[in-house]
């Protein structure tokens, strides 16, 4: 993954991801499983759910980010770290952002979030 980076597009840092990895453009439903930055699109509130990730997925890292200012919601089956009253995840502004470490068939929080409220 490497080291966080200084993205001038986004006035923020992030964590070893580059403009070329964005993997997903997410507007409702499923984050796919995969390496790299899921940002959210939608041009109203977005409603999607992450799955728990599978013993082949360990160590797999993502990033989630908002790319719209609206109030998106990502439920997370089973909670971040297996707590089940941290299963909602809301991004309100533009470059609210979590990235996320599948360990041990949970996704764990890989770094402090920016602007997401965990609840």
């Amino acid at each position: 993954m490497g080291q966080p980076r200084y993205d001038a597009v986004r006035n923020q840092y992030v964590y070893g991801f580059d403009a070329d990895s964005d993997v997903a453009n997410l507007i409702d439903g499923a984050v796919t499983h995969a390496e790299g930055v899921h940002a959210i699109t939608k041009a109203s509130v977005a409603a999607l759910t992450l799955s728990a990730p599978t013993a082949a997925e360990e160590g797999m890292r993502l990033s989630i980010v908002s790319r719209t200012a609206f109030a998106h919601v990502v439920t997370v089956a089973g909670g971040l770290g297996g707590n089940a009253a941290d299963d909602v995840l809301t991004f309100a502004k533009v470059g609210d952002n979590i990235p996320l470490l599948a360990d041990n068939l949970r996704w764990v929080p890989d770094g402090a979030p920016y602007g997401v409220v965990i609840s």
